[in-house]
């Protein structure tokens, strides 16, 4: 009787742990399960974590590009103008290189019909006679003067044309500082401090222009003084080998006519053979 009763129980505590957990397994089975739950936690938070880096990032990101503003949308008037007198500048600059053809190719009649702002009377092409009949200058006498005032009167239109372009570019500097001064995006901050850099640049550009013909003319001056005191000294060395040249051929001509007198001179008389007159 009491075998039977324990083989009941054996059975009985056989079939229990068969069909339920045992205690050490639920241990383990819910201590996987806490620590994929804070896994899981903490993947989770690092994910949102790089989520608010990331906007953060795009959100500084378009604060650079709204501060940076579009260049292509900055437009400003002033260059335009700027574009302009690069191309005058060059223009100038082509001019200059024709200047020697020019100074080349005086003939003198540029010194003719110039009255120098109406402070001195004009010499005209022609001469008027007393009785009333008139003649042509010759243009050729007037070559230096015609070369310089050619020059002078180039040089007179550069700085005309220098003074437009320094006025035109001055009266734009107030306004871009102003600009500049509220200016938020730095496209337009870059480009308003090119377009200044650059307008101050062509103003020196437009002084420097007409100094350059100054100096130019100035050369050309002392070109035409040194030429003219080159030229009086040749004349010089010409009336001098002139005169040495006049007196050294009247000398020779002198010479050969005395030769001939003293040897006509000593010819034998016809009547020397005669002795008459003699003692």
């Amino acid at each position: 009787m009491k075998t039977s009763a324990c083989f009941a129980f054996g059975l009985f505590l056989f079939s229990h742990s068969a069909g339920a957990q045992s205690p050490v397994q639920e241990v383990i089975d819910n201590a996987l399960i806490q620590q994929t739950n804070t896994n899981t936690q903490s993947i989770m938070s690092m994910l949102q974590q790089q989520l608010d880096e990331a906007q953060k990032q795009s959100q500084s990101l378009t604060d650079q590009l709204t501060r940076m503003g579009d260049p292509a949308t900055v437009s400003l008037p002033l260059l335009d103008l700027i574009k302009q007198d690069i191309t005058k500048s060059a223009q100038a600059a082509a001019n200059g290189v024709a200047r020697e053809d020019r100074i080349r190719a005086t003939t003198g009649a540029e010194a003719f019909g110039d009255n120098a702002y109406g402070l001195v009377a004009a010499v005209n092409p022609t001469v008027t006679f007393k009785d009333g009949e008139t003649a042509d200058r010759d243009p050729s006498l007037y070559k230096i003067h015609g070369a310089l005032s050619g020059d002078l009167e180039a040089l007179a239109q550069k700085s005309r044309e220098a003074d437009e372009r320094i006025t035109a570019l001055e009266e734009q500097r107030p306004a871009l500082f102003d600009q500049l001064n509220s200016a938020s995006d730095l496209a337009s901050i870059l480009k308003l401090q090119t377009a200044i850099s650059t307008t101050d640049a062509l103003i020196a550009s437009a002084k420097a222009d007409v100094a350059k013909s100054k100096l130019d003319y100035d050369v050309l001056m002392e070109k035409l003084k040194l030429q003219s005191q080159v030229e009086a000294k040749a004349k010089g060395e010409e009336r001098d080998l002139e005169r040495k040249h006049t007196a050294d051929k009247a000398k020779s001509s002198s010479g050969s006519g005395s030769g001939s007198s003293s040897s006509s001179g000593s010819t034998t008389s016809p009547f020397s053979n005669l002795g008459w007159g003699k003692k």
